[in-house]
């Protein structure tokens, strides 16, 4: 399959959608309603990415969430995007690369993104737009559903996931702290369902040793952290999401495990 993934600004060719240096701007415009679109009625329309799967509304209270669906099946993935213009697109190839391996994927557009339509107390209720999404995936059939974050989204994933519905968490680069969701250290010690966190030594937008030692600190039975390569940052580290012919990375085999249950492999 030939694969065009949209790019957004990041620090390095590799991120195809944004990355810590656009952290307090999009802060700022998770609180402001978004404009009125039109839904596509495709993910391949929406992110012009030749990639199978439909846009869907998911019901939150006080708006709506755009989203993308890919797959189907009981076990489920939430898949949270960074900052980025283009939203839960950043995710397009590794979702199908996901649902072509039996997992029912849904790519969620926060507030202010794609579709969604937000009132003001939404926009700051970050459980609220995550739970909205499991529950989603559980009407569409996932009786487990883990909910992965890159950047922006690792955040949101550790800090309100289990409050939200999780089954599992995995964390892609989060930064420590995030406005409206507890810090990573919190989150963590308050977390007891099956926790990844993976981030680059060398990414200087996030803290690395403190989110070891958050992990360190869950009491989940299950709980690792995974090093990224080089200077990676979320979703690139899982993929060089900007090729054509996209590379997946062992990382993305260690997520998606994650996603199945098989927390030792």
């Amino acid at each position: 399959m030939t694969v065009l993934v949209m790019a957004g600004c990041g620090t390095s060719g590799s991120d195809p959608g944004g990355d810590s240096t656009d952290r307090d701007a999009d802060a700022g415009a998770s609180r402001t309603p978004s404009v009125t679109r039109s839904m596509p009625a495709s993910v391949e329309e929406r992110c012009k990415v030749p990639v199978k799967g439909e846009m869907v509304t998911v019901s939150a209270p006080g708006g709506t969430l755009s989203a993308g669906a890919i797959g189907d099946g009981t076990t489920g993935a939430l898949l949270l995007h960074q900052t980025s213009g283009a939203g839960m697109c950043g995710w397009a190839t590794y979702g199908a690369w996901l649902a072509d391996k039996g997992v029912n994927v849904l790519m969620l557009d926060f507030c202010t993104h794609g579709q969604s339509q937000c009132e003001d107390a939404l926009s700051k209720d970050w459980t609220a737009q995550v739970k909205a999404g499991v529950d989603a995936l559980r009407k569409r059939g996932a009786t487990s559903v883990t909910v992965v974050g890159a950047s922006l989204g690792g955040v949101v994933a550790l800090g309100v996931g289990q409050e939200a519905g999780a089954d599992a968490i995995v964390d892609l680069s989060g930064p420590m702290e995030w406005p409206g969701v507890p810090d990573s250290t919190s989150a963590a010690k308050a977390t007891t369902v099956p926790l990844l966190v993976s981030g680059a030594a060398a990414d200087t937008g996030i803290d690395v040793a403190g989110l070891e030692a958050a992990v360190a600190a869950s009491p989940a039975t299950d709980k690792r952290f995974v090093p990224m390569p080089g200077q990676a940052h979320g979703w690139s580290g899982i993929s060089d999401g900007m090729s054509v012919n996209p590379e997946f990375t062992p990382l993305a085999t260690i997520v998606l495990k994650w996603v199945q249950g098989d927390y030792a492999g």
